[in-house]
């Protein structure tokens, strides 16, 4: 299970370079008003940047999903997945009215995509997490990694 996290944990590192690859290829009426009015948003214009907060968001996920597939009960677990598919599908319908009805339409269609594919990226570790299994251990493998103490003792 730890090589499968792994594997999904440089999957995402590498859609977080492609994102902030795509969101740094904003418009020029973007760039201006990032660097005039909207100065918080300053870090979408550095690509090496964007990409560490993306990275970054979506390894917390990572870590909050797999903590909870690890220490909680699989009905726990798998409800929290659901739940975090069904922000990323919110999220994704939010990004996109405000990307149609307000001024973020005139950013170009990279900008756009770079957004859409995070949500996808969110909803991707989700359902990684939805169909993970637990390595189940048995009783019989739990007692032979234990050591018998009466059979020690005697020894």
């Amino acid at each position: 299970m730890g090589k499968n996290i792994f594997i999904l944990v440089l999957i995402q590192a590498l859609l977080a370079v492609l994102m902030a690859f795509m969101i740094s290829k904003m418009s020029f009426i973007g760039r201006m008003g990032i660097t005039f009015l909207y100065r918080e948003y300053l870090v979408l214009k550095s690509p090496w940047k964007t990409a560490l907060v993306i990275f970054a968001v979506q390894l917390f996920l990572i870590v909050i999903l797999a903590f909870f597939k690890y220490f909680t009960p699989a009905k726990i677990a798998n409800t929290l997945a659901i739940f975090t598919i069904l922000i990323g599908l919110g999220a994704a319908y939010y990004t996109y009215l405000d990307f149609t009805m307000t001024s973020h339409k005139y950013m170009k269609s990279n900008f756009h995509t770079g957004f859409y594919l995070f949500w996808g990226a969110w909803i991707f570790s989700a359902i990684f997490f939805l169909f993970l299994k637990k390595k189940k251990v048995t009783l019989t493998d739990l007692a032979s990694t234990t050591p018998n103490l009466e059979t020690e003792s005697l020894s």
